[in-house]
């Protein structure tokens, strides 16, 4: 990718965290199955309205294209309370994950995103300034497997503010709730299902916004 590095993407309502560099085919993968979801589960069920069944229906999709649920397990709702920007809060929720890069990961996301004004935009009217929006971080292990963990956010506050994601929210004025699922990628039935992907992809009009950053020279 010349000497810019991905960082992330932007689709629908969802924020795509890469940690690492992924090649460029699960970069695609990742965008793909995302969209593809997301869309499956919007005419399934109202996210706004019915979050639980939509999740449900978006992570059976994925299972279908060849992602694994952890422990076939989706969390149960957890709720926290804001005090700042939920970019803050998502910064250091991520650097208590296991694997140290994702803080740098998710900084280096919220960062390409922060004055990429379309995107940012997008992810508010998809969002409904954060009424429901999904943070994805992904990486590689190493073996190569790629593995996403989706957090459903639901955002609850006093008032609607654009750019919902970096406004520092005041004390008790506004509150996150939570679900999440941990998928790995089977490569092999992926590939099965390349030619129903393509032909859903092409009747889809949904936005992608590729997030990106100057190789910094940082280690990962």
């Amino acid at each position: 990718m010349t000497n810019e590095t991905a960082s992330g993407i932007v689709t629908g309502h969802n924020l795509l965290s890469c940690i690492g560099e992924l090649a460029v085919a699960d970069f695609d993968n990742l965008s793909d199955c995302t969209r593809i979801a997301t869309r499956s589960a919007d005419l399934s069920h109202d996210r706004f309205s019915n979050s639980n069944h939509w999740l449900e229906e978006y992570v059976r999709t994925l299972m279908f294209l060849g992602w694994s649920l952890h422990e076939d397990v989706i969390t149960t709702r957890s709720r926290s309370d804001i005090t700042g920007s939920i970019a803050d809060y998502l910064v250091q929720r991520a650097q208590t994950m296991k694997d140290p890069r994702q803080g740098n990961a998710m900084i280096d996301t919220l960062d390409a995103l922060k004055p990429d004004k379309p995107a940012v935009f997008s992810l508010d009217e998809e969002s409904l300034k954060g009424r429901r929006f999904q943070v994805v971080p992904s990486r590689c292990d190493a073996s190569g497997n790629l593995h996403m963990a989706v957090f459903n956010l639901e955002l609850v506050a006093e008032t609607d503010r654009n750019s919902f994601l970096f406004w520092p929210w005041e004390k008790r004025s506004a509150t996150l709730i939570q679900q999440s699922a941990f998928l790995k990628l089977n490569r092999g039935i992926l590939d099965t299902k390349r030619e129903l992907m393509a032909n859903k992809l092409l009747a889809q009009v949904m936005k992608r916004f590729v997030l990106r950053k100057i190789a910094s020279g940082r280690p990962c």
